[in-house]
């Protein structure tokens, strides 16, 4: 059955994007991260791995697709028009900022290779993390409200040596609000769950 009160919404997520309705700031999306105690300060790196983005076909503030009334696809970016991966950094250091963890962010490239990137935050000599996004978008149209993550999380310690390297992916229904906020709180959802793991966790005291 045709669910028109998805396209409702969506039409209405369309109108609001346009500057109608208040969007989530870096610091409201701010995930609430478990850290351990030792953790004083950490350099914060993600890189942007997603297939379609390497191979030019998007570009790096693809964020997900709308469809119309007859499935056509569009795609959608990050409000703020930044590149993915600078978009989740500033919410990820504002996350650790709010824990009392002096957080630093790392710019990256998509086409930097996680080689290079360790070797530059070795120089930082503290904690690092690094997170490779394999997969990050969503699909929103009448017929379905998914959206998708397939990431590498790798913690380096102060000297640039890899303490540990672990996957995470999933999927997530987005509800039928804004779906900038919906999207965002989501993001923040995954990055709460993932430093929940014990792994992360003890990789992280150095």
């Amino acid at each position: 059955m045709f669910k028109f009160g998805k396209l409702i919404a969506l039409a209405i997520a369309s109108f609001y994007l346009s500057g109608c309705a208040s969007i989530m700031t870096a610091e409201q999306a701010a995930p609430a991260v478990n850290t351990p105690n030792e953790l004083e300060s950490v350099s914060i790196a993600v890189v942007d791995k997603r297939e379609y983005v390497l191979s030019g076909d998007k570009s790096p503030n693809f964020e997900g697709l709308s469809r119309s009334n007859f499935g056509i696809p569009y795609s959608q970016y990050t409000y703020t028009g930044q590149p993915m991966s600078e978009y989740l950094t500033e919410r990820l250091v504002a996350g650790f900022m709010k824990k009392g963890v002096d957080a630093e962010a790392y710019p990256t490239s998509y086409s930097m290779s996680l080689s290079s990137i360790k070797n530059a935050l070795a120089k930082k000599e503290q904690p690092s993390i690094i997170i490779a996004l394999n997969e990050w978008k969503y699909d929103y149209h009448a017929f379905s409200d998914n959206s998708w993550y397939d990431v590498d999380v790798v913690v380096l310690d102060k000297n640039g040596e890899e303490k540990i390297k672990r996957s995470f992916k999933g999927e997530n229904d987005v509800g039928s609000g804004l779906i900038s906020n919906e999207m965002q709180t989501i993001y923040k959802q995954r990055f709460e769950s993932i430093f929940l793991d014990d792994a992360i966790q003890k990789a992280l005291v150095q």
